[in-house]
């Protein structure tokens, strides 16, 4: 008997933000493709976003750049990358570890880069479009406008790292590769009523009248009025980054207990480690565990709870209620669960005997 104790959505392919966005929302950013307007200064051998809470170092596809434009790139988090990984092997993070860390290779969430950087000429919008806003967020504090875009429910598809939490309505509004929160306002009109939570719902066009409010890095469209819209003409320039060579799928690489251990302790917790940063939410409902005896024959294992730890990259698994004594016990870690960048945890299962 195996006792389960719902699923996370695709991230968008390129994310419009700003650099104050990727210092504050690391582990949501980390391997993702992103474009931001900010300055950049150079310092001997590096080049850095200026004035940032955190070092955000640029390494640049190509020398020429402007000083009124977009940077595109691939954000990293280096502590969360391993030193000596050899999809980084054309950058020397040499300058980097010296500016930053004294030559350590730095924890994680301290120091960040931006890789394969490209940067494209043009001047910021002046328009209030929802792109706009996710680049330059203060240009817009305060003001009322009138947004177009996709209705993605209550971030169904990952478009933004945070929730805004200003009410059970709130909703994600997205167009090209920009994003922001709806708030105050229920998604229904004279001819349709959308759901946050269901993704049936999501891709219907949307225009929303509200005024733009921040707090922090967390920035949201307090509504005023909504009605069902068509696809607006929106187009951006896009610009090919160099890949970087896909990380292999996560995998164990320690269980305690091991597998077919015996004598553990009816009232122990089990602790399983991944190689790679794993998706959290991606745990949900593909976590089981159970006794390994004909159906019937053995009693139902107590109710159990798990949580995941970011730090060591490893899963917890607490039971409500100690096991039942010389019992085989089996924990199944179900298809579904997978590491931040999406790649796939292949099923897992442990084996082991309780005492006395």
């Amino acid at each position: 008997m195996l006792l389960a104790a719902p699923a996370a959505a695709q991230a968008p392919d390129r994310i419009a933000t700003t650099a104050d966005a990727l210092v504050a929302n690391p582990l949501f950013f980390d391997g993702k493709r992103v474009v931001l307007r900010h300055a950049v200064k150079e310092t001997g051998r590096v080049s850095e976003l200026d004035g940032t809470a955190k070092p955000v170092f640029v390494f640049w596809k190509e020398q020429s750049r402007g000083s009124d434009g977009e940077i595109r790139a691939e954000f990293y988090d280096l502590g969360r990358i391993v030193e000596g990984d050899q999809r980084f092997s054309s950058y020397d993070f040499t300058p980097v570890l010296e500016a930053a860390s004294h030559g350590r290779w730095p924890a994680r969430d301290q120091v960040f880069v931006l890789l394969g950087a490209t940067f494209i000429n043009n001047p910021p919008s002046t328009a209030p479009t929802i792109r706009a806003i996710a680049l330059m967020p203060e240009q817009f504090d305060n003001r009322n406008v009138t947004l177009t875009g996709r209705f993605r429910g209550r971030n169904l598809y990952g478009d933004l790292p945070q929730g805004v939490a200003k009410s059970k309505w709130d909703f994600v509004l997205q167009s090209a590769d920009g994003a922001i929160w709806v708030t105050g306002l229920r998604p229904k009109g004279k001819d349709f009523e959308l759901d946050p939570s269901a993704r049936v719902d999501t891709g219907r066009w949307l225009e929303v009248k509200g005024t733009v409010q921040r707090d922090g890095t967390a920035v949201w469209l307090n509504g005023e009025s909504i009605r069902l819209t068509t696809a607006p003409t929106e187009t951006t320039v896009e610009v090919a980054a160099p890949a970087i060579p896909v990380e292999p799928p996560p995998s164990v690489i320690f269980s305690a207990p091991l597998a077919d251990d015996t004598d553990f302790p009816t009232t122990g917790k089990v602790r399983i480690q991944f190689s790679r940063d794993m998706n959290e939410k991606s745990f949900q409902g593909r976590v089981r565990a159970g006794y390994s005896g004909p159906a019937g024959a053995s009693p139902a294992p107590p109710p159990f709870t798990f949580a995941y730890n970011d730090g060591n990259r490893s899963l917890e698994i607490r039971f409500k209620g100690p096991l039942a004594s010389l019992q085989s016990v089996v924990i199944q870690l179900d298809e579904g669960i997978t590491a931040i960048d999406g790649q796939p945890l292949k099923p897992w299962t442990l084996k082991f005997t309780t005492g006395q």
